[in-house]
């Protein structure tokens, strides 16, 4: 009986890893995703309680994309800002708000690592 290395089975990545799944539409990187269909997204298009990640770049219907889900520090966007430490949810076109404007309404997706007013900011997928 013959053995595989470790490496043949594991796919190790420093820092950040990612799944693959095909859009359902047009999505840009940074956006928050949803399922659509078995292994199919679709951007959030509201505050959304099921996502389940971040579109690593633009895509468009029917193209493989690349989601980073819990786990990853990633680059999200804004568009009514976040505090440094705050829980944030998924919001309107698949963006971003922070718990003191939709707190308690849906499950966090994570923690901003930064704040920001408007545009794009780091955080912590949960």
């Amino acid at each position: 009986m013959a053995f595989k290395a470790i490496k043949d089975y594991i796919i190790v990545q420093e820092g950040s890893f990612g799944l693959s799944f095909i859009a359902s539409g047009t999505i840009n990187g940074g956006q928050l995703v949803k399922m659509a269909g078995p292994m199919q997204v679709v951007k959030t298009d509201d505050r959304d309680g099921n996502t389940v990640g971040v579109a690593a770049y633009y895509v468009t219907k029917g193209e493989a994309v690349t989601v980073y889900g819990p786990g990853n520090i990633v680059r999200l966007h804004t568009a009514s800002g976040v505090s440094c430490g705050a829980d944030i949810f998924a919001g309107d076109d698949g963006g971003t708000d922070d718990s003191t404007t939709y707190g308690g309404e849906f499950p966090s997706i994570g923690v901003a690592l930064e704040a920001a007013i408007s545009g794009s900011y780091r955080a912590l997928l949960k």
